[in-house]
């Protein structure tokens, strides 16, 4: 099911151009925009817009790649090198001479009164017997050597993780598809129809609105005060079984009645099976002409396979059956 919030995303970018990761200083990054737009009960904005992208509702562009800590899942890690054979990151490239008997030390180590000696095998040498590289030296253990060992650095949690066990994660740009765009205007669509429906019907309308103060918005909300009659619309492509369990659940919390639109026309049996128990109203758009809701749709065992199956034809429109005398 399309959330409001997620609606409202979507027709956002349309208006408003492509949105972009906000990489911060410390590596963390975020869809700040995105955040804006969705509400409460919605998925974490990357996890939306990932979600869409595999609709091609939404094109992604790649902007770069970022690392997460395996440990605490903070992001920004920060590149450090080690020692390889104590692990301390306090090891540091150093100016070194390094002795034909083997032995490799600072150079302060080497000298002596007059000229320099060797601190292992205590042999004096000329300066043309001495031999200057540079090398890495650990103060946390007695090795030297010529190449570290690359880490990555959590700033939360201060561990240190090799870059291959550090979890990758790509970071996109996101803009409305070709496809996204009939998709969006499907859905809204839907949505005027479901509101102009129920005017008609003496129902007062709001779209995209919390009921009673809840943190979670419904598409459209129509009420009848003077007959004390409540209904809440969702518009969903091919309604699943949970999602719609959890709206069916949502609408008795806030005394409503349940109205879902499919802008496939397709729903899921269980679904089906519910509304012919009277439990919820479903109907499907048909975008024809000026576009209208009929309560002809297609049943499927899973709405994931869209299986042609069988038409089912219900009698409820958008009033609650056995209710229609209180008219």
């Amino acid at each position: 099911m399309v959330s409001p919030g997620e609606l409202r995303l979507i027709d956002a970018v349309l208006e408003d151009g492509a949105v972009e990761p906000d990489i911060a200083e410390d590596g963390s990054v975020s869809y700040s925009r995105v955040a804006d737009l969705l509400d409460e009960p919605d998925d974490e904005p990357a996890a939306v817009l990932e979600r869409f992208a595999g609709r091609d509702v939404l094109d992604q562009e790649f902007v770069s790649k970022v690392y997460v800590c395996p440990d605490c899942g903070a992001e920004g890690l920060q590149y450090t090198t080690v020692c390889p054979a104590c692990g301390d990151p306090h090891a540091v490239e150093t100016e070194v001479i390094e002795h034909a008997c083997g032995y490799v030390g600072p150079e302060s180590e080497f000298d002596a009164d007059d000229g320099y000696r060797c601190p292992d095998c205590e042999q004096d040498l000329e300066s043309v017997d001495i031999e200057k590289k540079r090398r890495y030296s650990c103060h946390g253990c007695p090795e030297s050597f010529d190449v570290p060992d690359d880490r990555l650095r959590c700033r939360e949690c201060s561990s240190m993780v090799p870059p291959l066990e550090a979890i990758e994660r790509v970071l996109y740009r996101y803009d409305v598809a070709d496809e996204g765009e009939a998709w969006l205007g499907r859905q809204k669509a839907a949505r005027r129809t479901a509101a102009a429906a129920l005017e008609e019907r003496r129902f007062e309308t709001e779209v995209d609105v919390a009921v009673d103060g809840a943190s979670r918005p419904v598409h459209v909300l129509a009420e009848d005060r003077l007959m004390g009659e409540r209904r809440i619309v969702a518009i969903h492509e091919m309604p699943d079984a949970e999602t719609v369990d959890a709206f069916v659940a949502f609408a008795a919390s806030v005394d409503a009645h349940p109205v879902v639109v499919t802008t496939s026309g397709t729903v899921e049996s269980d679904v089906a099976a519910r509304a012919e128990r009277s439990e919820l109203t479903v109907l499907a758009f048909d975008d024809g002409g000026e576009g209208s809701l009929v309560p002809e749709y297609e049943a499927t065992d899973s709405v994931g396979a869209h299986r042609s199956g069988l038409f089912q034809r219900l009698t409820a429109a958008l009033e609650v059956p056995g209710r229609s005398d209180r008219r």
